[in-house]
């Protein structure tokens, strides 16, 4: 028996991240103005200019997404099993991990070749590089979908751990200290490629990694955690996580001010970009605790009013949220390859998100209606 447990402020957060993070992608894609946040090498460094404040503000922003990503993908697990009362453990784990292979599979001969179609459409004359390990060639890049297809593989290993919620929240506290633990001292350090994919970003050979899987699996474990106790308490579990927030960015507010352990780098100068400026590849401790913490507050907030226009209109969107990834992806880079190969501002950057949001939104709706209509179908693998 199916039963129907849907959280419809999860869609809703899920659907406001990928707005969000649609945004960042016009940014890379079509105004031609990225940031880029590596432990060691590359470090974005904001001015005081109007265009570098819209960058940072835009970049804060569009960092609640991949935290939100791997955070909701650990809750849709858990709401999944509550939901499949008929599915076998067994069974659970078989589509799971078929999920995990998908999403692995989509990353290499979709995501990737629409990233190949943007990079090669910049005409700007900026050269991408500066990582730790930097190197000529890449022929495996390891993207948040990749990642994201190999942390549902492990969740679906993992299964018999979360019936243990204190062991699962000491692995995925231990999994997201991991950058702050065991990052090599120096970035040119040899870093074997099973350390690369573990833990330590940048490139090794032809392997180049942005999301390692030990600490974006902590917080996929974490909202494997949220979502458990979601299905049993959800009216206590949605009142609390504006606390849980609230208490997750004060922590990151302090450990930022203090400039040590859970940074991985520290602010260059006193100055609040600087400040703001956090560690996104691995994933600071620090950022992790700040992201997750705009991520269950967002998740509140929308909550509180599900059938408003702003969280119908996310709704929308979350409820297909693969589709929409992989379609605007392709759509913003042969946009900005084709009709802006030298960049733009970011008021028609506004207009062309504008745009592209419209164009995607039938897609969406349609998706979701699909997949709403036929529990079985192949379609809720995506």
């Amino acid at each position: 028996m199916t039963q129907p447990v849907r959280v419809p402020g999860i869609d809703a957060a899920r659907g406001a991240i990928m707005l969000i993070m649609a945004m960042d992608h016009v940014n890379a894609l079509v105004v031609r103005r990225h940031s880029v946040e590596f432990w060691a090498g590359a470090w974005t460094r904001y001015g005081d200019t109007l265009a570098d404040r819209l960058q940072l503000g835009l970049r804060l922003l569009s960092d609640l997404c991949a935290p939100g990503f791997f955070f909701w993908m650990g809750s849709g697990i858990a709401l999944l099993a509550a939901r499949r009362t008929d599915w076998s453990a067994g069974r659970l784990r078989r589509h799971t991990a078929v999920r995990g292979v998908l999403l692995v599979l989509l990353s290499w001969f979709v995501e990737v070749p629409a990233w190949l179609v943007g990079i090669h459409g910049n005409r700007t004359g900026a050269v991408p590089g500066g990582w730790p390990g930097a190197g000529p060639a890449i022929w495996l890049p390891v993207t948040v979908l990749t990642t994201l297809g190999l942390c549902t593989l492990l969740l679906a290993l993992l299964r018999p751990l979360s019936r243990r919620p204190v062991a699962t929240a000491c692995v995925a506290a231990f999994c997201v200290s991991s950058p702050s633990l065991f990052l090599p001292d120096s970035p040119i350090s040899p870093v074997g490629m099973l350390a690369r994919l573990a833990l330590v970003a940048g490139q090794t050979g032809g392997l180049y990694v942005e999301y390692p899987v030990l600490p974006w699996l902590g917080i996929a474990l974490f909202g494997h955690l949220f979502g458990q106790y979601l299905v049993r308490h959800p009216d206590r579990t949605i009142q609390a996580s504006l606390w849980i927030g609230i208490a997750c960015l004060l922590l990151g507010l302090a450990l930022r001010w203090h400039g040590t352990f859970g940074n991985l780098r520290a602010p260059r100068d006193g100055s609040w970009r600087e400040f703001l400026n956090l560690v996104k590849y691995p994933p600071s401790p620090v950022f992790v605790l700040s992201m997750l913490g705009g991520t269950l507050c967002l998740f509140r907030c929308l909550s509180r009013a599900p059938q408003s226009r702003l969280a119908r209109l996310c709704i929308a969107f979350g409820r297909a949220p693969l589709a929409f990834y992989l379609a605007r992806l392709w759509l913003f880079a042969v946009i900005g390859a084709v009709f802006f190969p030298f960049g733009t501002d970011y008021a028609i950057g506004l207009l062309v998100w504008l745009a592209g949001m419209g164009l995607l939104y039938p897609l969406c709706t349609a998706v979701a209606r699909r997949r709403g209509a036929s529990p079985a179908s192949w379609l809720h693998l995506f």
